[in-house]
């Protein structure tokens, strides 16, 4: 008999395997959508990764190409500054930046876009830009040793350096017609012309116009002119061997024919005409204009330029109104003129006349004193020395003071006695406190005359709201100050400082307070502003 297990537990153990089969695919399918899953998350990721790290190396990039905008602005033109496409250290070429630099009015934009293979950004930087200064006075050596307050023409002297000093002349209104040789600068408020002869060793510092149109003519140093109106100038500018002297005007400049040696650089802030003439230097004038060049040539090239920087007057004094005070010259000996027609030690006529026993005594006499000596002949009609006694003092006093209405040094010699190293002032008071020259006699007289006088071994001053003449020469050991000039005859001017007490000393001061200029280049300023503007 055979033995079977019974058909239903073969039917469990069926329905087993396939329940157990089920739980398999399913497992498997929730394994291959994990898989899947991560499988894309990791992708995801690393796409995300490589974004990002594309998205940093651009936003480097840009920075980088905006730091290296700054640097290359630091070390010139701003607005035209230009920024060479570079790589970012480290990345092998992969992150590049390009930059532009765009300046509009007081402010330049810089921006730089940074690549890279993935990505791009571009980031913009706004500062702000401030034009350069520097202080700047009136240029000077010293002394001034001649100050002259209206318009002269100065010919037929020849001003000298004496020891250290270098004189220079300061013609406070102007307009000054120069015709003589200046050891140092020519300062005038107004305009100055030159025919012939004007040779400046110094600087050149006009109020108004410079107009050089004839014969020979030198500037060793700077010309600066600060009139609107045409500059016109044919004289040899600037030394051989020497750094370039600069040329500044505020209108129009025109280098005449002359062929004369133009050792500058010109800048004009109106058209500017080259004939024939060798600019050595550049030539910079404004934006939009060309210069004409006619037979000559610019040697340092043409610049153009929207700001450029406006030459400002110079600052010269307003006029000294002197008058006498006994408190300026403490313990003088003073000898008070009267004007009678004796002849006593108290007269006029002591100095003035020759009754053929006194002959010009009185100037004689200014040998035996010591300390300060004054001697006031406002009551006389003159003082002069014009009477043939040609009278030659040794003097040892400290300070002379000679007051008068008006002086005529003709045939008077002054010499320093041994030892001694004396002061004489030849005053004619100004009396009205106007800041103006107020000539008593006359705005246009003349109240010096020199006529030969020799005052070579004496340091002297001449004062006088009048105008001097020098119509017989002579030589002058000193300074002058006065209302204006008219040349004559020859005259030897030595450059010595001399001033009036409570007068500032006509010296390099005459510059005034610093005026601050622009030199014409530009800082970069603060940071304004900084964004990105990627989309």
């Amino acid at each position: 008999m055979s033995h079977r297990r019974p058909r239903a537990a073969d039917d469990d153990r069926g329905d087993d395997r396939g329940a157990a089969l089920v739980t398999v695919i399913i497992v498997a399918l929730v394994l291959g959508l994990v898989t899947v899953t991560l499988s894309a998350a990791v992708v995801n990721t690393t796409r995300t990764s490589v974004g990002v790290r594309g998205s940093l190396q651009a936003q480097s990039a840009a920075d980088a190409g905006i730091a290296a905008a700054v640097a290359a602005v630091k070390g010139g033109d701003i607005c035209d500054t230009s920024v060479p496409d570079d790589d970012i250290p480290g990345s092998g070429g992969g992150a590049t930046y390009s930059v532009t630099v765009e300046c509009a009015g007081d402010t330049v934009t810089f921006t730089s876009t940074g690549t890279t293979d993935a990505s791009s950004t571009t980031v913009q930087a706004v500062y702000g830009i401030e034009p350069e200064t520097i202080e700047q006075v009136d240029p000077s050596l010293t002394p001034v040793g001649l100050v002259l307050y209206e318009g002269s023409t100065m010919g037929q002297v020849t001003l000298l350096a004496h020891g250290e000093n270098e004189p220079q002349i300061v013609s406070v209104k102007g307009p000054f017609g120069c015709r003589l040789t200046i050891p140092g600068n020519l300062l005038v408020g107004g305009d100055v012309t030159s025919t012939d002869g004007c040779n400046i060793s110094g600087d050149l510092y006009a109020g108004g116009t410079v107009t050089f149109d004839g014969g020979a003519t030198t500037v060793t140093g700077d010309i600066l002119a600060a009139g609107t109106g045409v500059s016109k100038i044919n004289s040899t500018v600037g030394m051989a061997g020497a750094p370039l002297s600069d040329v500044k005007v505020n209108g129009p400049l025109d280098l005449l024919w002359s062929g004369a040696p133009f050792r500058a650089d010109a800048t004009a802030k109106g058209a500017v005409t080259v004939n024939d003439r060798t600019v050595a230097g550049s030539v910079t004038l404004p934006a939009g204009s060309t210069p004409s060049v006619n037979g000559g040539s610019i040697q340092g090239g043409v610049v153009h330029s929207d700001t450029i920087p406006s030459v400002p007057p110079p600052s010269l004094p307003g006029w000294y109104d002197y008058a006498y005070r006994t408190s300026d010259w403490p313990g003088a000996a003073v000898i008070t003129l009267r004007n009678v027609r004796t002849m006593s030690t108290d007269s006029c006529r002591y100095f003035n006349a020759n009754n053929g026993t006194y002959a010009n005594q009185g100037w004689k006499d200014l040998a035996t004193y010591t300390g300060t000596v004054v001697v006031d002949g406002r009551a006389c009609d003159d003082l002069t020395s014009n009477a043939g006694g040609n009278p030659a003092p040794s003097i040892q006093a400290t300070n002379v003071v000679l007051l008068a209405k008006k002086f005529n040094t003709t045939g008077l010699t002054m010499r320093s006695a041994a030892g001694a190293n004396p002061k004489v002032y030849f005053v004619t008071e100004d009396t009205v406190a106007d800041g103006k020259p107020t000539c008593p006699l006359g705005a246009t007289a003349t109240s010096f005359d020199t006529n030969g006088a020799n005052l070579e071994n004496v340091r002297s001053l001449i004062y006088t709201p009048c105008r001097l003449s020098v119509s017989g020469g002579g030589v002058l050991l000193g300074s002058l100050y006065t209302n204006g000039f008219n040349s004559g005859g020859q005259i030897t001017i030595k450059g010595e400082l001399m001033s009036l007490p409570g007068m500032a000393p006509p010296d390099g001061g005459y510059g005034g307070t610093p005026v601050i200029v622009e030199t014409g280049d530009y800082a970069l300023g603060d940071l304004l502003s900084r964004r990105d503007v990627t989309p």
